[in-house]
């Protein structure tokens, strides 16, 4: 991956996620893109353009501080501020630099689901094509080591997303726990264990099952990256399926744990 897409409005969780960005550059050797948009809201859009000027002194000021802890760092980097609503922007930059992932923090503090569902952070993850790390407000910065890969072995066009992770886990040295969570007995996972093993046949890897009712996924998952010490969780961000079902409502107090975890969402081909 050539370029970090970090995103920031400039709040303490966006200096965690650069924190991360920068992480993720150094292991990946590549380049931090940082961005700020701003946008009026809709029902300004009618004012005069002062306000617009000050908007834009704000990110431009904002992004020279970024700049210059960026540049403390060491790692290449370049600042853009951008007018435009965040989502739209970060989509269209995913279009130019698609050999990139995108690291962004998130808020809240209750569990994923409030943190992803209706945000910045979960309108980005479903429409860009490019995997995107996540950097719950309470994550503690650390190198990624144990990855938790949750699947449901349903994709037939995940090769794409199995090479990134495999990417990222070998520029950390990291070991894949790769979890399938049975929902029923009997299931024939050979054909995705051969792909698997194939697309990641220079990097750690091993494989853990589970049986659990629907609505007990979140907690077997949790309960798996607790006993592995996970440093990342990564998922499948399809529109219609298992992150869906991950994220559904019943998620509750244990869900906590993910706010202290980094969340990768990778995408299908």
């Amino acid at each position: 991956m050539k370029t970090i897409l970090f995103p920031t409005d400039f709040s303490q969780n966006a200096d965690l996620a650069m924190s991360y960005a920068v992480l993720v550059a150094r292991q990946m050797k590549a380049k931090v893109l940082a961005v700020n948009a701003f946008d009026l809201p809709y029902s300004q859009n009618v004012m005069s353009t002062s306000l617009l000027d000050i908007m834009r002194e704000t990110s431009e000021n904002g992004l020279k501080e970024v700049a210059e802890k960026l540049a403390a760092t060491g790692v290449d980097f370049e600042t853009r501020s951008l007018m435009g609503n965040p989502i739209r922007v970060v989509k269209e930059l995913t279009k130019n630099y698609t050999d990139s992932i995108v690291v962004m923090g998130t808020k809240g503090a209750s569990g994923v689901e409030e943190i992803l569902i209706g945000s910045n952070t979960a309108s980005i993850l479903h429409s860009v094509n490019i995997p995107v790390l996540a950097i719950p407000a309470t994550a503690q910065l650390k190198s990624i080591k144990r990855i938790v890969y949750a699947t449901d072995f349903q994709s037939t066009r995940n090769e794409p997303a199995i090479t990134q992770l495999g990417r990222i886990a070998k520029a950390f040295n990291a070991e894949i726990y790769i979890l399938h969570v049975q929902l029923s007995e009997g299931e024939n996972v050979k054909p995705q264990r051969e792909k698997f093993d194939r697309l990641l046949a220079d990097v750690p890897h091993s494989y853990h099952f589970e049986q659990a009712f629907e609505r007990d996924v979140e907690r077997v998952i949790i309960e798996f990256g607790k006993e592995k010490d996970a440093d990342l969780i990564a998922l499948m961000a399809r529109k219609h399926g298992f992150l869906e079902g991950l994220f559904h409502s019943s998620v509750t107090s244990k869900v906590a744990f993910h706010t202290k975890c980094p969340f990768l969402a990778l995408h299908e081909e």
